[in-house]
């Protein structure tokens, strides 16, 4: 029989504020919240060797994606290759600098910084004199940067933009297409194995000792970090293990969220009525809305593809900012529904946000693949950058959002409940 790996007191899930006492685990198990079933901690087999192994392999396929051809494209005698440092090269040429910054901040720039980060921790695990504070500081960083981390998107990206062109000219997937391809697995495989209280348990040991009961952190007086789950004395006001602020509940998370949510929706609307993207043929210029590219890729019988772009740039975006606006209300004035459900909605929310950069990268894609001067071109339109905010604000909304207003008024409810029955 394997011995435990993991020893931890007590934790509070930064969901629904619930004390949980956690048992010793083996490698291989996973412990979820008592009250919300949220996923608190993850054991797994011969973790720092595989986060070695994928984490540098992952880099790896990173340098050969940069070094050799990307994608080719035909058209009428006419080719052109390019590579991935052409999608920022010509983005920044044509005077797009604000898209090309974020490009390389969600495909490159984030994504290095986070595997270089875990594969420090991971040998200074190994050495006992790497200086405390710097882990920590590199653990904090990594949990900032993982929501940002968006290579997957930028590959279904590609597939969406190839099936674009598929129709005007001929593509080839070059040897760096399939190196990304590599990259972006190895990538997904690092960040699964990372494990936030596993991390925190390495770097600060675990947390202090407090005497609590299995309920709210709140109603015993006690105060959860949310950003490496310690339980706190009430008066806290920064954790002393991780040292990240901490309060009971986010402060004017309500008002943050609504904020965020109105600002996107403004921004929603010249996304969806200005041009997302200019196609030049034959000295003829021809816009193309959001809507316009999913009726085009209808026409040409693209049908999954479309109902991809359709969802991920249209309904997602308008859902979550929904979606948030009626947990915030509910926050405010719960209704009998179960909690659970309403948690369940803001962590699908959550999760699918960042798919809606799926436009945008073929935009960005196409961009650097079609520059053939009057022949054939396409360009950004004016709704890239308004698209672009929107869901930066919505993912923005989400994070700003604390969950455990939801339980807060869940218990009010259910109390005023019990006392009108009896």
């Amino acid at each position: 029989m394997s011995l435990p790996v993991f020893y931890e007191n007590i934790t509070t899930c930064e969901e629904c504020d619930f004390v949980n006492s956690i048992p010793p685990l083996r490698r291989g198990e996973r412990f979820r919240c008592q009250r919300c079933a949220h996923v608190l901690v993850n054991v797994h087999k011969h973790v720092s060797v595989r986060i070695m192994g994928s984490g540098l392999s992952a880099l790896l396929m990173l340098a050969m994606s940069l070094s050799f051809p990307f994608l080719g494209f035909s058209s009428n005698g006419i080719e052109r290759t390019v590579s991935l440092f052409d999608t920022l090269s010509v983005l920044l040429s044509q005077g797009y600098l604000v898209l090309s910054i974020l490009l390389s901040l969600a495909l490159f720039v984030f994504p290095v910084v986070y595997l270089l980060a875990i594969l420090f921790l991971v040998w200074s695990f190994q050495h006992q004199y790497v200086l405390k504070f710097v882990q920590r500081y590199c653990v904090r960083w990594l949990l900032v940067i993982e929501p940002w981390l968006m290579v997957d998107v930028f590959l279904v990206g590609i597939l969406v933009a190839l099936v674009k062109m598929s129709s005007l000219a001929d593509i080839s997937l070059e040897l760096s297409f399939w190196a990304f391809c590599g990259y972006v697995i190895l990538l997904l495989k690092t960040m699964v194995l990372v494990d936030k209280r596993w991390l925190w348990n390495k770097v600060a040991g675990r947390s202090a000792e407090h005497s609590a009961l299995a309920m709210t952190a709140k109603k015993q007086g006690l105060i959860g970090c949310h950003f490496c789950g310690a339980t706190l004395s009430g008066h806290a006001t920064h954790c002393n293990r991780c040292g990240h602020s901490v309060y009971s509940r986010r402060p004017r998370s309500i008002n943050t969220t609504v904020a965020l949510l109105v600002a996107s929706l403004v921004m929603y609307i010249p996304a969806n009525v200005f041009p997302i993207m200019q196609t030049t043929f034959l000295g003829s210029t021809e816009p193309s809305t959001i809507m316009g590219g999913v009726l085009l890729l209808w026409s040409l019988e693209s049908y999954p593809v479309a109902l991809i772009i359709l969802f991920a740039s249209v309904v997602i975006p308008i859902a979550k900012v929904l979606s948030l606006g009626w947990l915030c209300w509910q926050s405010r004035y719960p209704s009998r529904r179960l909690t659970k459900q309403k948690i369940t909605l803001y962590r699908l929310t959550e999760l699918v946000g960042r798919w809606s950069m799926i436009d945008v990268f073929v935009v960005a894609i196409l961009t650097s693949l079609v520059q053939m001067g009057n022949f054939m071109s396409i360009l950004p339109g004016p709704a890239v950058l308004s698209f672009t905010a929107v869901i930066v604000l919505t993912m923005l909304a989400a994070m700003a959002f604390d969950p455990r207003l939801l339980w807060d008024k869940d218990d009010v409810t259910g109390a005023s409940l019990e006392g009108s029955e009896e």
